[in-house]
């Protein structure tokens, strides 16, 4: 996907408003996904280029948050915890009765 010069600007925007250009990564990641509702590697190489940063950092960041999802992903987000101490109180046990109540598996 080629981004419009609208896009873009919104991006030089987006970086602007932060002293350093790499403190705008996640928003910058944030509004990728907000065109195509996930983080595509053409985004991932954008912000690179613009942020003077490898696409390795990029994409490190893009994969360590559980926000931005790296493949299209449903319409509607629900997000439940199912970390350890999430589990202990009952995490799982919502994760998959919502899965089982909506019929969709994570992601879906």
């Amino acid at each position: 996907m080629a981004y419009t010069n609208d896009q873009i600007s919104i991006m030089d925007s987006i970086i602007a408003r932060y002293p350093r250009k790499r403190s705008a990564i996640m928003p910058l990641l944030h509004y990728v996904q907000s065109i195509e509702g996930y983080v595509t590697n053409e985004g991932i190489e954008l912000i690179g280029k613009k942020l003077d940063l490898a696409t390795a950092e990029v994409t490190a960041v893009s994969t360590f948050y559980t926000q931005y999802k790296s493949k299209p992903v449903g319409e509607y987000h629900v997000g439940i915890c199912t970390n350890t101490l999430c589990a202990v109180m009952g995490g799982d046990v919502i994760f998959d009765a919502v899965k089982e109540h909506l019929g969709i598996e994570n992601d879906g």
